[in-house]
């Protein structure tokens, strides 16, 4: 089980972009986080404001996932980050396991 750290530029394109994933059953669900970023972009520090979506997905469907992803996101470079998870209730991982199987 991993987490799926996304940077969007809009709530829109985020709930656009994970509805695919959550269709798809590459993720079993996804959060998302309003924030303001700071940030390097072609030798001139940028200020935003943006969304980050945690989505829950099995750590075998990360490729695929970075793949649809970079392709339907509006950014030139997205971020997209695998963050593992160590521990897990039980209950929850079946749940994920049950969800992202289905097809």
């Amino acid at each position: 089980m991993i987490h799926i750290y996304i940077h969007y530029p809009t709530l829109t394109e985020a709930k656009r972009i994970s509805g695919l994933l959550l269709k798809k059953r590459l993720a079993a669900c996804v959060s998302f986080i309003r924030q303001s970023d700071m940030y390097w972009w072609h030798g001139k520090i940028v200020k935003t404001n943006g969304v980050v979506a945690f989505a829950v997905a099995l750590k075998k469907n990360y490729q695929v996932i970075e793949k649809l992803v970079a392709k339907h996101h509006s950014y030139e470079v997205p971020c997209i980050l695998e963050l593992p998870i160590g521990r897990a209730y039980k209950p929850y991982e079946g749940w994920l396991k049950r969800e992202t199987s289905k097809k």
